[in-house]
């Protein structure tokens, strides 16, 4: 059974600006309406226009595009935009705007201490099987959704893309010419009203090449600000980064992060990054698809990533031969030699 959603209190205290600002949708504000170019279709003169209050003909927290003529809450919004169901859009909703996805309960709605769990319930959750996932699921010490579960319809294909300035310092000083271009790797304007503003955004493909996600790296030097951000509902371990460009090769190297892929990627060597230390039956999946024979497991030299290997191996060497290409302890493969990467390779 899904989560209880309470709909009308979703629509309700849902924040329209901050879904707009999510799916990098720029807006103009006059009262409580707001006016934008209408994504759900070709549209060069703003003809979106959205209420956030009610008034005599319309609810709050609502769209009608004077183009297409769709219309309706924001819960619906979302889900034309994620290609989803309208309960995903809810999920969507609830999380971008922190409101939840019911009222909060009060002390009079809470079961006694002690009660006991339905009979139906307790079989449910006896019954659950999750599939087992090798290391913990981070990236730089962010964490991110990382669930895997049968039956799960996956990242949907954005249907935006982010206007980034790849020729940003902090860009130019990691990557080279080549590696900005095909990556795509670029830093968002700090003005903008996107969740990702100010950070270095990797757009992340899925194996058939296709746009998922971006996720964001902060640049500042503030050691409680969230390191990495990905999109809500983002399912990491559903992914491989620069899968889709390694298809065919015969052995590729699994390391931790984007910028770890991107600088083997600069020196000829297929690689993917699992985006953490966390490898996924799903993951393991996507690599079979792709043709692989061979994985050596680059993993960060410190403490945390060695820990993780013996994990991966485990997992790995089921449906490939797989080895550990060790780094020299601290290094990691974006900081490495050439001559120790290429190593690793044999």
């Amino acid at each position: 059974m899904g989560k209880l959603i309470k709909f009308d209190h979703v629509n309700t205290h849902g924040d329209f600006e901050k879904l707009l600002s999510h799916y990098g949708i720029d807006y103009t504000k006059r009262g409580n309406q707001l006016r934008a170019l209408c994504p759900l279709h070709e549209d060069t003169n703003p003809s979106l226009s959205i209420a956030l209050e009610a008034d005599s003909d319309t609810k709050p927290n609502t769209f009608h595009c004077f183009g297409c003529n769709q219309s309706g809450s924001i819960i619906d919004f979302a889900a034309h935009l994620d290609g989803g169901t309208v309960r995903e859009g809810a999920e969507i909703v609830a999380e971008l705007s922190g409101c939840g996805l019911a009222p909060a309960k009060t002390k009079s709605d809470k079961k006694p201490k002690g009660a006991k769990r339905p009979a139906k319930a307790r079989e449910v959750i006896k019954g659950a099987n999750p599939r087992p996932v090798a290391g913990k699921a981070h990236t730089g010490g962010s964490e991110a959704s990382g669930d895997v579960s049968d039956g799960d319809p996956g990242n949907k294909p954005l249907k935006f893309a982010l206007k980034l300035d790849h020729d940003h310092p902090y860009v130019v000083e990691r990557i080279n010419r080549w590696a900005r271009s095909q990556f795509g790797i670029g830093v968002c304007d700090a003005d903008s009203r996107s969740m990702m503003a100010g950070r270095c955004c990797v757009p992340i493909h899925n194996a058939s090449g296709e746009l998922v996600a971006y996720a964001g790296r902060f640049l500042g030097d503030d050691p409680e600000a969230e390191k990495w951000k990905f999109p809500p509902g983002f399912k990491k371990m559903q992914e491989l980064y620069n899968l889709h460009r390694v298809a065919g090769a015969d052995l590729v190297v699994l390391v931790e992060g984007f910028f770890d892929a991107v600088r083997l990627a600069e020196l000829g060597i297929a690689a993917v990054a699992c985006m953490g230390t966390a490898v996924s039956e799903a993951q393991v999946a996507l690599l079979q698809g792709i043709g692989v024979r061979r994985i050596v497991v680059a993993f960060d030299g410190d403490d945390e990533g060695q820990a993780a290997v013996p994990a991966a191996l485990s997992l790995l060497t089921r449906s490939f031969f797989t080895r550990h290409g060790a780094l020299p302890v601290g290094e990691d493969p974006g900081s490495a030699d050439e001559m120790a990467l290429r190593r690793l390779i044999g």
